[in-house]
């Protein structure tokens, strides 16, 4: 993000994969969106952030291991974003992000292959798909020739900035006909 963009957060609902309605705040190219989900009993609170000029959804989820935790959990998305909504919808390839000295992970690219082959997307979709993912590794990740063990530009500034945001939080699931 430069300085000569917009600092203004702006209110913004994020429709994610079609079940879950939340508010979120828009900064610039990132967006960010609180919701909760269930998981053997338990009620579990989760912040995600969109980085709408890269297609990816990104959290530090919070079933992640004790070891594990500050690490990322990266998603392809689709996204369509009207001003106001924003709706993202996962594409399959997941990225994995540990500390810079640990190897990430890229994950789910035969799930990706099998969408494509069975037309769950257009070709030009999956090229894309297939384009963001690599430009959001050599963006973000893919050092060159760098001696110090740091990722390039992960998480975003804008994520940092997003990470001490606060408002209400409001989210809930999508029923059939809503």
């Amino acid at each position: 993000m430069t300085d000569g963009e917009t600092r203004e957060l702006i209110p913004v609902t994020v429709i994610r994969d079609h079940r879950i309605r939340a508010a979120g705040r828009r900064l610039g190219d990132a967006i960010v969106y609180d919701w909760g989900f269930d998981l053997h009993g338990t009620h579990y609170e989760q912040r995600s952030y969109i980085l709408l000029d890269d297609g990816f959804q990104i959290n530090q989820p919070v079933i992640f291991p004790a070891e594990q935790q500050g690490w990322w959990y990266c998603d392809l998305v689709r996204v369509i974003d009207t001003g106001d909504e924003v709706t993202v919808e996962d594409q399959w390839i997941d990225v994995i992000i540990g500390p810079p000295d640990h190897p990430y992970r890229v994950l789910d690219l035969d799930e990706y292959a099998t969408a494509a082959e069975q037309g769950a997307m257009t070709p030009a979709e999956a090229a894309d798909g297939l384009i963001r993912t690599q430009r959001f590794l050599d963006r973000r990740l893919n050092r060159r020739h760098e001696v110090l063990r740091t990722w390039p530009d992960f998480p975003p500034a804008a994520v940092t900035a997003l990470s001490k945001v606060t408002y209400p939080p409001d989210w809930s699931m999508i029923t059939t006909g809503s």
